[in-house]
This record gives structure tokens, sequence and C-alpha cells, in this order.
């Protein structure tokens, strides 16, 4: 069946087709159901999602953004939001969890099975942005002493509940993870054979309070589907797999993206627009007290701006190209320290780096922008002073870009975190002051 636009799923909700709607959704991918229904009242969500099975109305709502879950929570009675989370994997009902009051949250659960309960509040007991955090507790596990008969009738009888078992994890009496095997070494292996036989006992695990970043790069680096993630105790309780891993880095990436353009995470395109001035207004006051900055640090040079006004021409040029040269340098480094490229203690290396693309950058701009000056305005030491104030402020440019990140690093903070800002004032204030001292120093030869 092809897929329904908003349009025609509003029609045949007011006329009452819903035989239609129940074909559409059980004939359709789950994500597709879920991308026709953004834009409906969660009421309507509610009476669609109705006309199918609790498992299937599970994995469409699953698929809807989490924000629209949250509205949808917050609009229906918890039993009914309690029906959804039962049947969802329990990573994705306590992401859905953790964004709704305490007290929503609390409602929502007592309507939950206590099997299903329990998974969902161990990883919700975990802080955001850990491994534990984002875990599922549906992976497929093997006793050591199982033969490999018993082995694959127990995973033909498990294997609809879980999230993969393409890699099974092996465990002791006392639930420690001690090994792995894969599903095709079961399949070929002798069925009168032992698990503790065929076991690879080098495995690599992650514990649950590990940062979710450092699983998702380790997983890339050893190409895992899955990682095994235990507690304190080495006992397995969960795995992270691979689209969790995409999720992560979608959401590291765009938090980045937020952050170096001093943008709150929590604003998206529809947000309403008071809150919107909310989340944007202290970054943008603090840009304005930078900016002050500079300009007061022009200010102190406005008698020689009045002796040779073709300053003010040439003063947006320099800090311009001081401004981008730095967001280079600082994309480069916050990259870096995302994908564990650049440590901190290996950092000085990063500053020379960055200091001497600065200078070779400052040369070639400023071999360029000099001559120009100087024919412009047909005097040498304008383009001299060019020359030389692009050169110093690309290499500043390139000194912050790289040292801000590291600093907020060091502190224990995102080292994206308002970096732009703190960047953009040292090249401008450093740009505007080298370029207007050197003119001051030869206004003698400009006037």
């Amino acid at each position: 069946m092809r897929n329904l636009l908003l349009p025609e799923i509003q029609a045949l909700l007011k006329d009452n087709k819903l035989d239609v709607l129940k074909e559409f959704c059980e004939e359709s991918h789950p994500a597709d159901v879920a991308d026709a229904l953004e834009g409906l009242a969660p009421e309507q969500i509610s009476t669609i999602l109705s006309l199918v099975s609790p498992e299937k109305a599970a994995e469409i709502f699953g698929h809807i953004q989490g924000h629209q879950q949250v509205k949808f929570a917050d609009a229906v009675d918890a039993k009914t939001v309690a029906g959804l989370v039962q049947e969802m994997d329990p990573d994705d009902s306590a992401d859905l969890l953790r964004e709704l009051d305490e007290s929503d949250a609390a409602e929502i659960l007592r309507h939950v099975a206590e099997e299903g309960r329990e998974d969902v509040e161990l990883i919700t007991s975990y802080p955001e942005e850990t491994a534990g955090a984002i875990m599922t507790t549906e992976f497929a596990s093997l006793r050591e002493n199982m033969t490999v008969a018993e082995s694959l009738e127990s995973l033909r009888r498990d294997a609809p509940n879980k999230e993969t078992i393409y890699t099974i994890y092996v465990v002791d009496l006392k639930g420690k993870l001690t090994g792995v095997v894969s599903l095709k070494d079961l399949i070929l292996a002798d069925p009168a054979k032992r698990v503790s036989d065929i076991v690879e006992r080098d495995v690599i695990s992650m514990g649950a309070d590990r940062d979710q970043a450092y699983v998702a790069k380790k997983m890339q680096d050893y190409d895992f589907l899955a990682m095994p993630i235990v507690d304190k105790a080495r006992r397995l309780i969960g795995i992270v797999t691979f689209d969790d891993v995409m999720d992560v880095m979608r959401d590291e990436a765009t938090e980045d993206m937020y952050y170096l353009a001093s943008l709150n995470t929590d604003e998206r395109v529809f947000t309403n627009p008071l809150k919107s001035v909310r989340l944007r207004a202290p970054w943008l006051l603090v840009n304005l007290g930078t900016a002050l900055l500079a300009a007061f640090t022009v200010s102190l040079f406005k008698s020689t701006i009045a002796k040779y006004v073709g300053l003010a021409v040439m003063m947006p040029i320099v800090a311009g190209m001081g401004g981008n040269a730095g967001a280079q340098s600082l994309t480069v480094i916050v990259r870096g320290l995302a994908l564990g490229e650049v440590s901190i203690r290996g950092s000085w290396r990063a500053l020379l780096k960055e200091m001497s693309v600065g200078l070779l950058d400052g040369t070639i701009c400023g071999v360029i922008m000099g001559s120009l000056a100087g024919l412009w305005f047909k005097n040498f030491w304008v383009g001299l002073i060019m020359f030389v104030s692009m050169i110093v402020n690309l290499v500043i440019a390139g000194l912050f870009g790289a040292l801000v990140p590291l600093v907020l690093r060091t502190l224990r903070l995102d080292p994206a975190l308002g970096s732009s800002i703190f960047v953009t004032t040292a090249t401008d204030v450093g740009g505007f002051f080298v370029f207007l001292g050197l003119a001051t120093l030869l206004l003698g030869h400009l006037v």
C-alpha cells in the first residue's frame, strides 16, 4: 500500500474510514507510518495506534520523534502510554520516561508489568550520556555448561524477544561475562560440544558508567555490531547496539554544531518563539559584552583613525579573516577532541600546528592583501601594516582556535561550548590592536 499523506489521514479520520488506516499501519514500515502521523493531535495518533496490535503500535510509536512522544504522553492517559512502554525496547522506553515529569513517569511505570518495569528502571538509574543509559537489556546469553544443541534450542525460544543474536554472550552461574560466541560458530559446531569448548575468552566490554561517546568510538574502532555492558561486579547487564551508536553520533554532532553556534540543544525548528528567545538571549548578551570589548579596543585609536580614515576601510578585513581562520582551527580541534585524536597531554603539538598554519596562511593572505592595500591607497606603509597585521592575527586565530576548546576540556566542559564567541573576541581584539597599533606607530608615514 502506498504511503498516505497527512491531509489524507485527517480526511480518513474525519470520515471514520478506520479500516483504511488500519491497513496502512499494518502493511507499511513503522518508520513510514510514524512520519505520516507527524502533525496529528495526540488523540488522533492514539486512535490510529489502537487499530493495530500492541506490538505494532509500539513499533510505530518508537519511530515517532522524541518531542512528539513527550507531547503524546502528556496528552493521553497513563495507562495508554504504559501499554506502549510495555512493548517498546527498554532503552527507548527509558528515553521517553526521562523526558517526562517524575510524577508522570512514575504513574506510567505503575501500569507496566514488573519484568518490563525493572528493565526500564535499571536503564534510567544511570546518568544520561553513559553506556548504561543507552543500553538495552534484551540481549542473548548462554551458560558455559550448556551443550551446543541446548544453546540453539534456547536461542530459538528466546530470539524473538532479543535485540540481536548474531553475537551471543557467555556468562557463568553468577551472571558474570566470561566470553563471547558467534551464531555462526554455534551453527557449525558439534551439537554435543559444550559452549565452554568454543567460547572466545578475549571479550571486550565496557562499564555501565562509561561515557556514551567513548563507547561509540570503540564500537567504530572494533567494527562491533554490539558492545556488552557490565556492572562493577562484571555482571552482564545489557548491550549497546549499532543503532544506539548511530543515535549517539547524531546527538553528539548536533550538540557540537549547536554549541559552536552558541545555541541551546533544546531548541528545534518549530520551538515556540518566546522559548527560542529565552534560549538564545544569554549567549547573545555574552557576545554583546565581548563586542563592546572589541569596540573599546578600537576607541583607543580613534585619533589615529580620524587622521587617516582609510584605516576604517581595512579594519573589517583584518577582523573578518581572523574570525574565519579561528573558526577553521576551532572546528578541527573540537572534532579531534570528540574523536580522541587530540589528548590534553599532547595538546602542545596541536597548538604549534595551528599556529604554524596561521603563520603560513597569514603570510599568503598578507602578501595579497598588503599588495592590494598598497596599490589601493598608493602608500607602501599601508600595505606593510596590512601585511604584518594579517600574519599576526591569523597566528592569534590559530592559537585561540586550539587553546579555547583545550582549556574547556581541561575544565571538564564541552570543548564546543561558547568557543566561537571567545575565539572571535580574541581575533577581533587582537587584530584591531595590532592593526591600529602599527598604524599609530607609523602614522607619520601615512599622513
